[in-house]
């Protein structure tokens, strides 16, 4: 049986979850995505990490209900939460509308064959509110709950905490007043960006898998009691990525569930992760929830690139950046050999010969090749015959070097991007 957590992930994809890829791939606008930055490694607290969001109509309801909770919260952790009755509405509609989605049903289902218990939909309503709605107090604290940490991060002093939905932190990177209701008018001072990135906290090969970030960052977070931005730093903050609200609390419902002996790691998209979670003093509740990547199944390593041979001739290299990685075929159907290509083009104005060229994989295995001439605007296959260069169903880097080893072009993708058989990988 699949893990748990892909089972619920895979579910959440195929409902209202958009597809996470890296900067470098095309999404598919039909089925919705969300882009991650390759380039987490600088630190311009303009850097974006989530580059562009596609969210087709037909996903969009969730998203759209579970809008209507951001400005419901207060933001400092020991200010009293005083519900209005439009409040209590918004959140039971938002329950009502995500207790039947796809990514629910399956956690319900693994509760239910876990206790060995009959589960009805009312007993899960009650579950999903008491672990994530319920007001409780803990630490001097009043009226926390796990949906407002997990989801839309607190105040504690000077620092962010909880903070763990990709879509509140793309909001606040950006689009931040779609979220604050009633608020835009009466309080003039908010503002559409409020993150400041600070720099990467990525593990070793966490950039493989955008799935998941781990970054640090500062956020003006809006204290709507009293009209005021707070410069919140997050030094180290998780979250995964692509995951609607219902799946992300499918994920922790499931981890969360003191019935049940839930796994505490996950393999998701060919990644493990310790799924943190810790509850309310009284055990009763989510205080929060979030990923920690742990290392990918297939671990890439970086080794020096093999460096092919020289061939004769004086030939002038392209211009540099005038050819590209296009395209690659990673995981072709029946087998690899013989089979997997990378597809590149030629962007400069003029026709170019490319002698001695390399493709190279992620464990530095190389193939060469040479173009008599490939013209301006024109594209050429590479076919990979499986005795250099090979592409990992596991995720991996693609390298174009030329005939001076310099790499001209790299390109990267995760394993959840060549699942499907036979489907060419567009960069």
């Amino acid at each position: 049986m699949k893990d748990i957590y892909q089972l619920i992930w895979e579910a959440d994809q195929n409902e209202n979850g958009v597809r996470p890829i890296l900067d470098t791939h095309s999404g598919d606008p039909t089925e919705g995505f969300v882009k991650v930055n390759s380039r987490l490694d600088e630190t311009d607290q303009d850097l974006r990490v989530l580059t562009e969001l596609e969210i087709p109509e037909h996903k969009k309801k969730t998203y759209q209900l579970g809008l209507k909770l951001f400005d419901n919260f207060a933001l400092r952790e020991r200010d009293e939460e005083l519900d209005t009755a439009e409040e209590r509405t918004e959140i039971h509609n938002f329950v009502d509308a995500i207790i039947d989605t796809a990514p629910m049903q399956v956690a319900r289902e693994y509760v239910a064959q876990q206790t060995g218990s009959s589960l009805t939909r009312q007993r899960w309503y009650n579950t999903l509110m008491e672990m994530w709605f319920r007001k409780y107090s803990m630490g001097g604290d009043p009226h926390l709950s796990g949906f407002e940490h997990v989801i839309m991060g607190e105040q504690d002093g000077s620092k962010a905490k909880g903070y763990h939905f990709w879509y509140k932190y793309y909001l606040d990177d950006g689009f931040a007043r779609l979220q604050d209701g009633i608020y835009q008018d009466a309080f003039p001072e908010l503002q559409d960006d409020r993150i400041h990135y600070s720099g990467t906290k990525q593990a070793k090969d966490q950039e493989y898998y955008p799935e998941t970030v781990t970054i640090s960052y500062k956020w003006l977070a809006p204290d709507y009691e009293r009209e005021a931005l707070r410069p919140l730093f997050k030094k180290i903050g998780g979250f995964f990525v692509g995951c609607s609200i219902e799946g992300l609390l499918a994920l922790g419902t499931v981890r969360g569930h003191l019935g049940i002996n839930a796994p505490k790691k996950a393999v998701i998209n060919g990644a493990e992760y310790d799924m943190k979670l810790y509850h309310s003093t009284n055990r009763r509740h989510i205080r929060t929830f979030y990923p920690v990547f742990l290392r990918g199944m297939e671990p890439i390593i970086e080794p020096p690139v093999v460096e092919p041979p020289i061939g004769p001739g004086g030939i002038t290299p392209a211009a540099p950046g005038n050819i590209r990685i296009i395209a690659a075929a990673i995981n072709p159907k029946g087998d690899d050999v013989g089979q997997e290509s990378v597809t590149i083009i030629n962007i400069g104005p003029e026709a170019t010969q490319l002698n001695n060229w390399s493709i190279v994989d992620k464990n530095g295995n190389y193939t060469s090749f040479s173009i008599p001439s490939i013209g301006a605007g024109d594209v050429y296959k590479i076919v990979l015959d499986g005795r250099g260069a090979q592409l990992s169903n596991k995720g991996g880097k693609i390298k174009l070097l030329n005939e001076n080893r310099e790499m001209v072009h790299l390109v990267s993708y995760s394993q959840g991007q060549v699942k499907e058989q036979g489907v060419t990988t567009l960069f």
